[in-house]
């Protein structure tokens, strides 16, 4: 009989949770790294760049070093002297740290027994989350750069590709310049059939062929806006993980207890990735209205009015202060939060999506 659901949606992997489909970059990630000990980890938004390292990456490489992290750097320092980045690192590493550079922690906690990791997630938030503020940028770098000099010190940088040309003005604060580069596309077609059938197989349900090319087709299928303004529906070369993972979990939710094999007809019957998405945004949307259903009305409105055009595709919105086109500022936080929204960082202001 099938064990439980091995989706599990649209959250990141975890260090202990298997990875499928993305053997050959966890291999080409860990060689550069090996090799190169500074590395940046790029990829388009939403690829899985925290998933790869977190249960692929890391599994490979906690017998070789001690693994500071994964860390992030947004989080506002209490004392106004310091520098909030160096100070947010800190307190990822460390509840109460008692210094306060990136190098005497170093040299405070550090052993002669491996080698130091330090992991940075989500870096490009040293640029966006107070962009104007750049001395303390510049002073970040450059104590990454004292950290970084010590040759027992290995460092990973995930970063959203859109970011890499902000990183130029602060790469000769960093040994090798931050030019070993690692890209990661979305999930291949072949890459994503392994994702969608192996869990399954483990699980204990085996994908007919036909089942799984008719999923994979419909998770390909993009919406392209043509030069003349419409749009069209086409087969795309990738697929995107969270989607993946949204719909499948719905699949399995909806199967008998004793259904061993997935063929063509529940596909079918569980409706196509539109409608799983669909599923998932009434659900999030009803949890974040916590019963109120004039609100979640006046979400599901707002969403559709100001973040859908005309033509089916998807608009932005401006942050505004307090209240956004209508929208209290909490409620987009909550939404970001529930994996609806992205949030964007673009020309010193901050667009959601």
């Amino acid at each position: 009989m099938p064990t439980a659901n091995p989706y599990q949606g649209p959250r990141p992997f975890e260090t202990g949770e298997r990875i499928y489909g993305r053997a050959k970059e966890i291999e080409g990630l860990y060689s550069l790294l090996i090799s190169g000990r500074i590395v940046v980890l790029h990829s388009p938004s939403g690829a899985g760049k925290s998933s790869l390292v977190q249960a692929g990456l890391i599994p490979k490489l906690k017998d070789l070093f001690v693994i500071w992290g994964p860390v992030r750097v947004k989080e506002p320092a209490t004392d106004p002297t310091a520098n909030r980045f160096t100070y947010s690192t800190l307190r990822c590493l460390e509840e109460s740290p008692a210094v306060t550079t990136l190098a005497d922690y170093a040299q405070q906690r550090r052993t002669n027994t491996k080698p130091v990791l330090i992991i940075f997630d989500q870096f490009e938030e040293v640029l966006t989350t107070d962009p104007l503020n750049f001395d303390a940028i510049k002073g970040f770098f450059e104590q990454l750069g004292d950290l970084l000099h010590d040759p027992s010190i290995w460092a990973l940088f995930l970063i959203r590709e859109e970011f890499l040309g902000a990183l130029d003005p602060y790469r000769n604060s960093i040994p090798t310049q931050l030019n070993n580069r690692f890209r990661i596309d979305h999930l291949s077609l072949d890459a994503a059939k392994e994702a969608i059938a192996r869990p399954a197989a483990r699980a204990g349900r085996t994908f007919s062929a036909p089942a799984l090319d008719n999923l994979i087709e419909d998770l390909a299928t993009i919406q392209v806006q043509q030069p003349d303004g419409t749009s069209e529906l086409i087969t795309g070369y990738t697929v995107e993980t969270a989607h993946l993972q949204v719909v499948c979990s719905a699949l399995w939710l909806q199967l008998p207890q004793t259904q061993l094999t997935i063929d063509v007809d529940d596909i079918v019957a569980a409706g196509d990735v539109s409608t799983a998405m669909a599923d998932y945004y009434a659900a999030r949307v009803s949890e974040i209205a916590d019963g109120d259903q004039t609100l979640e009305a006046d979400i599901r409105e707002w969403i559709e009015e100001r973040l859908i055009t005309s033509g089916g595709l998807r608009g932005q919105v401006l942050l505004a202060p307090d209240e956004t086109e209508g929208l209290p500022n909490f409620y987009l936080d909550a939404l970001v939060d529930a994996l609806l929204l992205r949030r964007e960082h673009r020309a010193n202001s901050i667009w959601f999506e």
